[in-house]
């Protein structure tokens, strides 16, 4: 299968790289490396001993996302590219708002128009709130207390 990693040179996107090269899987890496570096794509490629396709852009960008859609025969995303310190959403919301929302519709749209039926999505635990740990996926979604939770699924 070809899967596109976004945020795939980042710490859970490249052990993921890894794990899906093992398999037996192409994979094709999105990252703007905002939090992290070329050099891992490097590295990802050194421990699996294969080759990756690498794009660093913006995931939010729909005329490149369209064309690594249209060159590539994508078969499944997993989408890591969100943005992720909970402090920083403080200081920045719309910055959070606007990258993680706006990369999963770009994504999604992009899933739709090439009929890619497989697509993981990395969430936030901050979803479930106060609930009592540890978190299960049939608990009740509660309010979050920062943009980083506010756009992590719910």
């Amino acid at each position: 299968m070809n899967i596109l990693v976004t945020g795939g040179a980042g710490y859970i996107g490249s052990h993921t790289c890894i794990a899906l090269l093992e398999a037996g899987h192409s994979v094709i890496i999105a990252d703007n490396l905002s939090n992290s570096k070329s050099e891992t794509v490097m590295k990802i490629m050194d421990i699996a001993d294969k080759e990756v396709t690498f794009y660093e852009i913006d995931v939010t960008d729909e005329e490149t996302i369209d064309i690594i859609y249209r060159n590539y025969r994508i078969d499944g995303v997993i989408h890591f590219a969100g943005l992720k310190a909970v402090g920083e959403s403080v200081e920045k919301p719309l910055d959070y708002y606007y990258n993680n929302i706006v990369s999963t519709m770009v994504l999604t749209k992009a899933c739709e128009k090439y009929n890619v039926n497989k697509f993981v999505f990395s969430s936030s635990a901050t979803v479930y709130g106060d609930n009592k740990v540890p978190f299960i996926e049939t608990m009740d979604l509660l309010p979050t207390t920062n943009p980083y939770g506010g756009n992590s699924g719910v």
